[in-house]
């Protein structure tokens, strides 16, 4: 009977020591997991080091780097064996096993998409692949919350360019403010539709549902090039793959095909046709200038236009003021708005009514279903193309 009583004292007093327990065992792990994953990142930076032969190009960027990554791949990879970081594999840890699980003898370039929330965590990565070549796509807004100044993010940006050996070469998007007022003592080539300056520069560019085409200049060479992939923002990007390919020997003529070739990316301005004209997916990870190319590629078509948005994330402080900002723009652009959250949706709401748009046009939801609902059920004399942003 006593020890029942001791057994019944010791079940009721348990669960409140659970929450020291835990927090103590994680005290005692958490020397091991670092020790575990110096361990692993020093394997990596072995193996990186081990391949003379292997050429590294990183890619970084605060938009852009995933779909960068996807279509270098495909400009290259019919010259080279190439390896790019899969999936989402963009933080140290994502690298890392990317070197231990994927890269092997051979494999001559290593395509390596670069994330960050927080100063340090590029170069964090460039310690461990030591990159001949960079690509800075972007810089904005994006993870204000965690950066907490833009100045954060464009020093967190070029460490991929310090990283850089004076053999190797950083290419820059000139599009970007950011990006070209940064000054640095590296090989750089640019690429850019509106500056008219950089190195690559697209012109007579044509968009529809079809895809995109558009004129480059490759050394004294008027290069028409087409492609399935819609955009003006993805125009800029490839421009940016052409230069990279270029610089690593494929011939113009090589990559016009290739480019022809290169398929949608998924939520990235992917046009999906049906019935009643196009959808236009660019719902994954929304911010400020991506938005604002989704709205120009909208733009482009002779058709109903309508938008559909929750409004964007991840933007500290500049929250309101942005997503205000993207509601004025839509209304430049849209026959129809869709919004989706009441609440989420307020600064949206706010831009819109500052603009005097049309109340009759403008419908706010809880959820996407309701919202595609709504965009299907519209009556519009031409077909209708629906940007999901």
């Amino acid at each position: 009977i006593k020890n029942i009583k001791v057994n019944n004292v010791l079940i009721q007093i348990l669960p409140m020591f659970c929450p020291y327990i835990i927090m103590m065992s994680n005290v005692i792990n958490r020397p091991v997991e670092k020790h575990i994953n110096d361990g692993f990142v020093n394997e990596a930076k072995q193996k990186i080091n081990s391949m003379q032969n292997l050429t590294v190009i990183g890619i970084t960027g605060s938009y852009g780097k995933t779909t960068v990554k996807q279509i270098l791949g495909k400009l290259l990879s019919k010259d080279f064996n190439v390896l790019i970081t899969p999936y989402n594999y963009n933080t140290t840890l994502g690298v890392t096993i990317t070197i231990r699980e994927y890269l092997s003898p051979i494999h001559d370039i290593f395509v390596c998409e670069m994330g960050a929330k927080g100063v340090g965590e590029i170069k964090e990565i460039c310690d461990i692949v030591n990159p001949r070549y960079g690509i800075i796509t972007s810089i904005g807004e994006q993870h204000l919350e965690t950066f907490l100044s833009v100045d954060n993010i464009i020093k967190t940006k070029f460490e991929l360019a310090d990283s850089i050996k004076d053999f190797g070469t950083v290419f820059l998007n000139y599009d970007n403010e950011y990006i070209k007022n940064k000054k640095i003592d590296k090989n750089v080539i640019s690429y850019a539709i509106e500056n008219k300056d950089a190195d690559y520069v697209p012109y007579d560019i044509k968009v529809n549902e079809n895809g995109s085409s558009f004129m480059l200049k490759i050394e004294d060479e008027d290069v028409r090039f087409e492609t399935k992939i819609i955009g003006l923002h993805n125009v800029l990007n490839i421009a940016g793959c052409i230069a990279v390919a270029h610089k690593m020997g494929v011939s113009s003529a090589t990559l016009v095909q290739r480019v022809k070739q290169l398929e949608q990316v998924e939520h990235r301005q992917q046009i999906i046709k049906k019935d009643f004209g196009v959808i236009i997916d660019d719902a994954y990870n929304s911010n400020p200038a991506g938005a604002k190319s989704a709205l120009d590629t909208l733009s482009m078509f002779d058709m109903t236009k309508i938008v559909i948005t929750p409004g964007m994330v991840e933007l500290g402080e500049k929250q309101y003021e942005l997503n205000k900002e993207f509601g004025k723009q839509i209304t430049e652009v849209a026959d129809y708005i869709v919004l989706v959250g009441k609440n989420q949706s307020i600064p949206i709401q706010d831009g819109i009514k500052e603009k005097n748009y049309d109340e009759k046009r403008l419908y706010v939801v809880d959820d996407i279903k309701e919202a595609l609902n709504i965009a299907y059920s519209l009556k519009s004399d031409k077909p209708k193309a629906i940007l999901l942003e």
